[in-house]
């Protein structure tokens, strides 16, 4: 499968599932599973691999029919033993013999080691490890170094992205490259985001919820979406969002409540291994 092919079968909706313990994980899951939800998104650093792996084994479902992404930690950066490794950790975890896709969990350049990392999960994907290999919280300029060190795009570029965190930069040079974007913390749960009167007025407008509105809107910009959700009502909720075709004026006025050129913590400083 090509980078482009494995971009493309990357479904429109997501279940993210960080910063939740292991058993409520596997119940989440189990439930997404029977619901509908293909798409799964978890990291060696959640430590939910295992439990996710159970669920799909517990579930029956062709692994065949899932899309999974797991993500190398930064201390595992640079080396291509341990970038495989981590990910061989992370497959055994899982129960499978493949991930659909790869990411770096944050792009830590000054470590410098962005674009050899990348090239490294490139040769993973050779030996048939991962399908696609994407970024996560990357920068323009970052996918431009990683595009001239291997000649390749990633699948998509993970990124927090929202109303109130723009990220005009890079929404605007994915429009000129075949780099996909897909939006994580869109609902910004406990900014106060969704209680806002411009949120109320278009949901209604719009005849869906206030979260349905801004999962909406990305998808309706083209973006797929990772969403966490700690209750059956919830996954269901996510997983009836459809595209959003906001009237212009309304996409501007959701646009001007950007407050931040980037997401926090800022991708360029940050330090997390």
């Amino acid at each position: 499968m090509s980078q482009h092919s494995a971009g493309t079968a990357l479904p429109a909706i997501t279940l993210g599932t960080g910063l939740r313990p292991p058993t409520d994980v596997y119940r989440l899951v189990g439930w997404a599973l029977d619901m509908g939800y293909r798409s799964f998104d978890t990291a060696a650093l959640y430590g939910t691999e295992a439990a996710i792996g159970r669920a799909i084994r517990d579930s029956g479902i062709d692994r065949r029919e899932l899309f999974i992404t797991v993500k190398v930690r930064g201390n595992e950066y640079g080396s291509r033993a341990r970038v495989h490794q981590a990910i061989e950790r992370s497959l055994e975890a899982l129960g499978t013999s493949f991930a659909d896709m790869v990411v770096p969990h944050w792009p830590l350049p000054m470590v410098r080691a962005l674009p050899s990392t990348f090239a490294q999960m490139l040769d993973a994907r050779s030996e048939g490890l991962v399908r696609g290999v994407g970024l996560s919280n990357a920068s323009s300029a970052m996918v431009r170094a990683v595009r001239t060190e291997t000649g390749e795009w990633p699948v998509v570029n993970q990124l927090h992205l929202s109303p109130i965190v723009g990220q005009t930069d890079f929404t605007r040079f994915a429009e000129t490259v075949p780099v996909g974007i897909q939006a994580y913390r869109v609902l910004e749960s406990g900014s106060g985001l969704m209680q806002t009167r411009l949120i109320s007025e278009l949901s209604q407008q719009y005849g869906c919820s206030p979260a349905q509105l801004l999962i909406g809107w990305q998808l309706g910009l083209g973006h797929r979406v990772v969403l966490g959700a700690s209750t059956l009502e919830q996954l269901r909720a996510n997983l009836d969002s459809r595209p959003l075709e906001l009237a212009p004026a309304d996409s501007q006025r959701l646009a001007r409540l950007d407050r931040f050129s980037l997401a926090k913590p800022d991708p360029v400083t940050h330090f997390e291994l």
